[in-house]
């Protein structure tokens, strides 16, 4: 990663920094001035209040307040230049009016000192605002020398706070574009440090979960494709074999061999019609024909036709269905779903058990389940029924085995419609899956081919 958002993050706190600290100290310069004026005009006011005091004592002597001023002058001389003490003053009547004095007008009122007499004013001493006193401008020269040296050691500190903190946060940013290329690089058990509890840090939590889906996923589809060869290689070796015969004359050609042949061919179609079923769904190439349909006279028909079937096995069929249980549905692939569940449990299920199909309402909810007696399904197995070409170990036989789609297939059409679908034990020990279905017109319809393969009602356990 470029080092440009390292500088930029950089140099945009230092500035920030800066502006503060100019601001900060500029406000601080002007307090301090302007503390430094008060505090000498409240001196000048101070020397100007004797001054009014010794002019009113004199008044008392004189009753003439020019003379009165005139005599204390004579004893003040070097306050009357201005040396130090009070400033130039204006001498005003009780009316404000200019009786002698310096003659500068006045820029405030309240740069004026009253003079009383037992209680009565009798005039003023008022003062013009003077430029800067010379202590002032020292005072404001110190300062300036002041933040010279202070300025330029604050601008280091905050650099070096802004580098830590820019380093802090290009750090896991770093980390995390190469951890994206790494991910680029399909090396998907890349993981990043979680040692933050902050939003970076919750950045890092998001692609570890991404990273582990990644590796999962991956792992899957490599499992996907190997099961795939598998699930070719085995009627196709069986056709090679069959055809190697009758070329090397080890077998004639008769009915028997062409039906042979026939069921390998069958058989390797329904795989590749279920592939391409499962492929539409999972791409959102899935489209249903969505129509108003009752769930439970769907169900119905689906264990009407497996009747004989179960029957003929020992099986003792059950069913519970709630009427009027109507939803936006495609009577087809529902039809579909039901076949797939009964034919599972038609070849795994150990009879005289029974099997129950049951359907009612639930709240805004179509459930629909096909329960069996057992054997059933281990535990842990239950979470992977769904899993495409998922077998359980002890159906892998090729008789009883199925491709590992039906299932599968089970769940793309459920969850197309909006629904949800779930293995669990059964209350007779054996394997029930339950099928959720909104009543309301929910489902969402998948753009694409409207013709894909038939399932052949495979197994997925």
């Amino acid at each position: 990663m470029r080092s440009g958002l390292f500088w930029k993050l950089f140099l945009l706190q230092l500035l920030a920094a800066a502006a503060v600290l100019a601001g900060a100290l500029s406000m601080s310069r002007a307090f301090s001035m302007r503390g430094f004026a008060e505090y000498v005009e409240a001196h000048q006011r101070e020397r100007v209040e004797q001054i009014a005091d010794e002019v009113a004592e004199a008044y008392e002597q004189t009753h003439d307040l020019p003379a009165a001023v005139e005599a204390v002058r004579a004893l003040r001389p070097r306050r009357h230049h201005g040396e130090q003490g009070a400033p130039p003053l204006q001498l005003q009547d009780a009316s404000g009016n200019y009786l002698g004095g310096d003659r500068r007008p006045l820029a405030r009122e309240r740069l004026r000192e009253p003079i009383s007499v037992d209680g009565q004013v009798i005039g003023y001493l008022a003062w013009p605002q003077l430029p800067t006193h010379p202590e002032q401008a020292a005072f404001a020269h110190k300062q300036a020398r002041h933040l010279a040296v202070i300025a330029p050691v604050a601008l280091l500190v905050a650099a070096l706070c802004a580098a830590l903190i820019t380093a802090l946060i290009v750090r896991p940013i770093r980390q995390l574009s190469a951890g994206a290329t790494a991910l680029a690089r399909r090396e998907f058990n890349t993981r990043l440090p979680e040692d933050r509890r902050d939003e970076l840090g919750q950045l890092a939590v998001d692609f570890n979960r991404l990273a582990a889906a990644l590796d999962a996923y991956d792992a899957r589809q490599r499992q996907w494709l190997a099961d795939i060869a598998h699930e070719l290689r085995t009627p196709l070796a069986v056709l090679r074999g069959e055809i190697d015969a009758l070329l090397e004359g080890v077998r004639t050609f008769g009915s028997g061999t062409v039906e042979s042949l026939s069921q390998e061919v069958n058989r390797l179609t329904g795989l590749i019609n279920d592939l391409h079923l499962v492929s539409l769904a999972e791409s959102g190439g899935l489209r249903l024909n969505l129509s108003d349909g009752d769930v439970g006279g769907l169900a119905e028909h689906a264990a009407r036709r497996f009747a004989a079937r179960l029957g003929a096995r020992g099986f003792q069929l059950k069913t519970e269905i709630q009427p009027g249980l109507h939803a936006q549905v495609d009577v087809q692939r529902l039809d579909q779903v039901f076949g797939n569940l009964l034919g599972n449990a038609l070849a795994h299920a150990a009879p005289p058990g029974p099997v129950t199909v049951s359907a009612r309402a639930e709240g805004r909810q179509v459930v629909v389940s096909v329960a069996d007696g057992g054997p059933g399904v281990p535990a842990e197995a239950l979470p992977r029924l769904f899993d495409r070409l998922y077998r359980v170990e002890t159906a892998r036989s090729r008789p009883v085995g199925g491709s590992g789609l039906g299932l599968s297939i089970c769940k793309s059409i459920v969850e197309a419609h909006g629904g949800t679908i779930a293995a669990q034990r059964s209350a007779a020990g054996g394997l029930e899956v339950v099928i959720r279905l909104p009543i309301a017109g929910m489902a969402r319809s998948h753009g694409g081919l409207a013709s894909v393969g038939a399932a052949h009602g495979r197994d997925s356990v």
